[in-house]
């Protein structure tokens, strides 16, 4: 039911940035010198509501992409590359790295972790798995792993490559926060 009713509020939302964008685009379109437009945007632009609906299918289907998709009802997600994220359900403390497993090829289940330079640094918590290790760093563009089995060994790792130390790791809905509020909520859907 919550992602039901999270999905209306999204073509709310779509409809009225759809109206918002056509609008902005429709006088810019308006400006240009007639003998200056192509064919395509003279027959596009015959009605508003066609550049309405255009913009808000592009909406729609933004919405769905990788980098568009952030979670509906009680699922929230956080995405580090095109087909890697960050998933977390019912806002629990325990986030999952997608695709990606650990040394004793377990889940990535993590509490807190923080992005810099296509590097993932986190640590390794959960209910699920007992893990040998204590905290990770994910490499994005070559996807390699490496584990740390303590805090100080992760600290000595994350001083010398100039990455962030554990105490400077922040929760899910931190770092969900960080990504998605500011200008994503207010100008995407």
């Amino acid at each position: 039911m919550e992602t039901l009713g999270h999905f209306i509020f999204e073509l709310l939302k779509i409809t009225i940035l759809g109206f918002i964008y056509s609008t902005i685009l429709y006088y810019i379109f308006k400006l240009i010198p007639e003998n200056k437009k192509p064919e395509w945007i003279k027959s596009w632009l015959k009605t508003k509501k066609r550049l309405w609906l255009s913009i808000s299918l592009f909406l729609l289907f933004y919405m769905f992409t990788p980098y568009g998709d952030h979670g509906l009802g009680d699922s929230a997600r956080i995405p580090i590359s095109f087909t890697k994220e960050i998933c977390n359900i019912n806002w629990t403390k325990y986030a999952q790295l997608d695709k990606v497993k650990s040394r004793e090829d377990n889940d990535i289940y993590l509490t807190r972790f923080k992005k810099v330079n296509n590097i993932l640094c986190g640590n390794l918590d959960s209910d699920f798995y007992d893990y040998q290790n204590s905290y990770f760093v994910y490499d994005i563009d070559s996807e390699k792993l490496e584990e740390f089995q303590t805090e100080n060994d992760y600290n000595k790792f994350a001083e010398s490559k100039k990455l962030p130390k554990s105490n400077e790791l922040k929760s899910f809905e931190d770092n969900y926060q960080d990504y998605w509020s500011g200008w994503r909520f207010f100008l995407l859907p």
